[in-house]
Order: structure tokens, then C-alpha cells, then sequence
């Protein structure tokens, strides 16, 4: 009875948020906000109320007073809990993501208390590592990594995180992107899937009309930076970590597995220095490189959101 009444009265609380000033001298009220709104609205509070809640326990901690941050992980859990049950299956634009958006909320305040701690200032999300963990030498040879100063050796940057949302969708843990799964259905997520740049973003496009791509009507052709970011470099044939390369046998879905085709993928950055030429990235090893924009066909997998990944 707790949960209910605790994650009720956020929904509440969002919903009396999305009415304000609906009502206007001239001309009938903007219609409700559908359920999938709510429930995102919903989660956005949650996440901004469980953030203040851990800064005042971490404050009260400076201060050496008594305090407990599991009461802010509580009401967390139960408000997107809450969020996605009164919303129903496969409404919310994400479902089951509550650790990693939890994640986020517990870098965020990390960092930020760090910086007033003295520490410099850094981005709420984190740049990702490579995902490389092994060195070879200059004949491409295997060797221990220690001391070599190797990528395999540093491994700078956060360690490679995902989690799959369950509805078609991957968040990237660290930079907060939200990928598209891909499939080997025959379907228009379909791996195999190829198209020209112009039709990269037709594709795109046609994702986000109603009733949109896992209730997201905000998907995008990644940048470069951002499409090599979900490269591993640990892996090759495709060079992906497993959430997206899992139980990709003929006629898995978005939701029953996560296939990666091991050539090149679109990037919507075209090169300056010829801008009749688009950037792109190989999926086999990770390969950089760039392609025509009319006479080739590439594959391509979308993305939502804005990494942020420091400060400007």
C-alpha cells in the first residue's frame, strides 16, 4: 500500500504539472498528454526529486548528522515502479530501466560532489573506454599489457555499460544515448537492412511516425563520435559488445535478440573537406572511414537522446 501511495502521488503531481496553464483566453485547451508523456514526465521527476533527496542526505553528512540515502533509492524504485504500472505494458517509452537511470542520478551527484569538494568539475555522464583489454606488439603479437602503456594496458575511461530496455531499445549506461536494436526478422530493423545517406534518414524518419518506434518519436542518425562510442575494440566480426550481439538467429526481433552486420554504418557527419563524401564506421573492427553519399548503400541503426559527456 506504501508503494502505491508513495509513486501515485509523483504521477499525480506530474499530471497536475502537465495541465498547468492549459486553459487560455482564446481558443479551445491543447488536448491531455498521452500516457506515454505522463510516464516519461513521471520518471524525469522521480529522478530530479531522488537527486535532491541524496544531495540534502549527503549534506547531512558533511554536517555529521545522522543520515540515510537508501530512503531516496526507495521512493526511486517505487515511483518508476509505479510510472510504468499505471501506464501498462509497453506504454512508457522505456520500461525495466530504473538501475541504469538510477546510474545516471548516482553519477551525477558523484561528480557534483566531487566539485564541491575541490575535484574538477566533470559531466554527469562518462566518456566510454574502448572496451580493449588485451596488447600485442608491433608484429602483432599477444603480450602482457602491464607497463607497455598500451590502451589494453590504461583502459581509460568508463568500462563499456548497456542495458537492454526490453521494447527495442539499448541505453548506453554511460554517455545515456538510447540505441535501436537490430534484427534478423525481415522486418525494417532488419540487419541487413541497407540504404543510401539520403535514405539513412528517410528511414529515420519513418521511425518516428505515429505510433513510433518504441513509443519514441525522437530517433536520429547518430553523429560519427557517437556511433564509434558503441564500438568495442576488444571484439571483432562485429566489434560490439554482447547487448548487441546476443541470440541473433532467422527470424529473431528487437525483442527476442540484438544482431550487429560486421561492415560500415552510416554516420549523418558528412566530411568538410568534401561534403559529397559522408563519415561512417565499420562494425567488423572499427574502422573509421568515409563513403559516397548517392552511389553507396550502408547499413543503419538510430539513436535518441544528447550524450554529454563534460564541460564545454
Amino acid at each position: 500500500m506504501r508503494t502505491r501511495r508513495h509513486g501515485s502521488i509523483v504521477v499525480a503531481a506530474v499530471m497536475a504539472v502537465c495541465w498547468v496553464g492549459t486553459a487560455s483566453g482564446g481558443g479551445p485547451p491543447p488536448p491531455p498528454p498521452s500516457k506515454a508523456a505522463i510516464c516519461e514526465a513521471s520518471k524525469l521527476t522521480a529522478s530530479g526529486v531522488t537527486q535532491a533527496c541524496l544531495a540534502t542526505q549527503e549534506a547531512l553528512a558533511v554536517l555529521g548528522k545522522p543520515h540515510n540515502p537508501a530512503l531516496c533509492s526507495s521512493f526511486f524504485d517505487r515511483a518508476f515502479d509505479t510510472a510504468e504500472r499505471l501506464a501498462g505494458p509497453g506504454v512508457c517509452p522505456t520500461e525495466g530501466d530504473a538501475p541504469a537511470v538510477e546510474a545516471l542520478v548516482d553519477a551525477c551527484l558523484a561528480n557534483l560532489k566531487g566539485a564541491l569538494s575541490g575535484l574538477p568539475p566533470a559531466g554527469c555522464q562518462q566518456f566510454p573506454a574502448t572496451g580493449q583489454t588485451s596488447c600485442w606488439n608491433s608484429f602483432g603479437q599477444s603480450i602482457p599489457c602491464a607497463g607497455t602503456g598500451q590502451d589494453g594496458d590504461k583502459q581509460a575511461g568508463a568500462t563499456l555499460s548497456y542495458t537492454d530496455n526490453g521494447n527495442g531499445m539499448i541505453t548506453d549506461n554511460n554517455t545515456g544515448l538510447a540505441w535501436e536494436k537490430k534484427s534478423d526478422d525481415g522486418s525494417i530493423h532488419d540487419k541487413d537492412n541497407v540504404y543510401t545517406w539520403d535514405q539513412a534518414f528517410a528511414y529515420v524518419a519513418g521511425l518516428n511516425t505515429s505510433p513510433c518506434f518504441a513509443n519514441s518519436c525522437d530517433w536520429r542518425v547518430p553523429n560519427v563520435k557517437e556511433l564509434q562510442s558503441i564500438v568495442n575494440y576488444q571484439n571483432s566480426g562485429p566489434a560490439v559488445s554482447a547487448a548487441f550481439n546476443n541470440n541473433c538467429t532467422p527470424g529473431s526481433t528487437v525483442l527476442t535478440g540484438s544482431c550487429t552486420a560486421d561492415l560500415y554504418y552510416w554516420s549523418a557527419t558528412a566530411l568538410a573537406v568534401s561534403p559529397g563524401l559522408a563519415m561512417m564506421v565499420d562494425f567488423s573492427g572499427g574502422l573509421v572511414d568515409f563513403d559516397n553519399k548517392i552511389n553507396s548503400t550502408r547499413f543503419v541503426r538510430a539513436v535518441r537522446g544528447g550524450s554529454n559527456l563534460g564541460p564545454k
